[in-house]
């Protein structure tokens, strides 16, 4: 599959590829017959690794291509995770797990650049919404809230100046060079990744293709995210951040995919517990012409990752659920509903024993067995089959 992008150093005649890699030739040549700039004259020559093209050098680079087989099989797999959790929020509603996620996604954004966030303040941030003061808080929960609303370069630049420590809204006027350290810690795996974005010159004109693609784009709104974050991260139009508002976009993408306004799991968080992978395989899409399978089936990745993230928070509501259907024409005494309470909200763990039981009631040790009694007689507790002190309960079918 290819999409159509802008073209870069296609007015120059002479372009330089390695020959040390067979491999990266032959797909250049591919790549080169399909965007017919085949009949220019290229000289090849031994260049060292540092010296590789990187994929904005190519003409006509955002023609980006992917294995679609691959890809599609993927996404089934990832749509099928989407459609089960979806189901799960139908049910249980999000509740206060939303603030939980969002809470971990911004955490996570920011830790995979190397910034600690705190997640105790981070969730106060989120759970005051529009009120809080925290402005790039306000602004990924905008990204998400306000998915439908389009990206332009205004939006982009307030983003990025609540995110950045630049505060001017401009694209960049100096090149943009990072490198990035991996590994350090593992003895002899030490890994420095380099990358060096477009020119200055060209970000005007290569931010302008991208926001026009990004509106109007028709693709599968998953495939566009992975995209989108592959594309926007290459280009790196600041001075700094572009990493967590590429992540922002993907956030905004994503939810524009799954027409909701509300955050149902934090890839971010996924991405960061990976992120040694996440940079390695971006660097080696970013050398390479402008296939993309291995970066979107990573990303796809994730995002199933984090949706059975999710689906495990809802575990305890659908337990819950579970329970009060079988149990739906039975009658429990105050106490009896009290200790099932408790223990489908897990905050009397399994297995108990009486005497916790007792103190949950503010009863005697007596007491609370005969409550306890009473829901083994209905078939819904039972023993670990340990008699005197040792003799502990939990519910029927529970392995906790």
């Amino acid at each position: 599959m290819k999409i159509k992008g802008s073209s870069n150093t296609a007015l120059e005649k002479v372009i330089y590829f390695t020959t040390s890699h067979p491999e990266q030739r032959e797909g250049s040549s591919k790549f080169l017959k399909a965007t017919g700039f085949f009949g220019f004259r290229f000289r090849m020559t031994n260049m060292p690794k540092t010296n590789m093209l990187y994929i904005h050098q190519f003409p006509d680079w955002t023609r980006f291509r992917f294995d679609s087989p691959k890809v599609l099989n993927a996404l089934g797999q990832t749509r099928l995770e989407e459609g089960k959790l979806i189901g799960i929020m139908q049910i249980c509603g999000l509740k206060d797990i939303e603030a939980k996620l969002l809470a971990e996604d911004i955490v996570a954004n920011y830790a995979i650049d190397g910034y600690t966030l705190d997640s105790a303040h981070t969730l106060a941030e989120v759970e005051l919404k529009s009120k809080g003061s925290q402005n790039f808080i306000k602004n990924y929960l905008g990204a998400i809230q306000n998915a439908s609303q389009p990206l332009t370069e205004e939006r982009l630049f307030n983003w990025h100046s609540a995110m950045g420590q630049n505060k001017v809204k401009h694209f960049r006027d100096t090149p943009s060079e990072v490198q990035k350290i991996i590994d350090a810690t593992v003895p002899d795996s030490a890994t420095t990744l380099r990358f060096t974005g477009p020119n200055p010159e060209r970000l005007q004109g290569e931010m302008e293709n991208f926001l026009s693609w990004f509106e109007s784009a028709n693709i599968d709104g998953v495939i566009k995210a992975a995209i989108a974050h592959f594309w926007f991260i290459t280009i790196r139009p600041f001075t700094d951040a572009n990493g967590r508002l590429a992540r922002a976009i993907t956030a905004m993408q994503l939810a524009r995919a799954e027409s909701t306004t509300h955050c149902q799991y934090a890839l971010n968080k996924q991405i960061n517990n990976n992120k040694a992978d996440y940079f390695k395989i971006l660097a080696r899409t970013q050398a390479a012409s402008g296939d993309l399978t291995e970066w979107i089936l990573w990303f796809l990745q994730m995002l199933r990752n984090a949706i059975k993230d999710s689906e495990q928070l809802f575990a305890a509501e659908i337990s819950r659920i579970q329970f009060r259907n079988a149990h739906a024409n039975d009658t429990f005494s105050a106490r009896e509903q009290q200790l099932l309470d408790e223990i489908m909200a897990g905050r009397l763990a399994q297995p108990f024993t009486a005497k916790e039981a007792a103190a949950l009631f503010n009863a005697s040790h007596d007491t609370a067995l005969r409550e306890i009694q009473s829901l083994m007689d209905k078939g819904i507790l039972q023993t670990n089959n340990k008699g005197g002190r040792s003799m502990r309960y939990r519910l029927v079918n529970s392995h906790s």
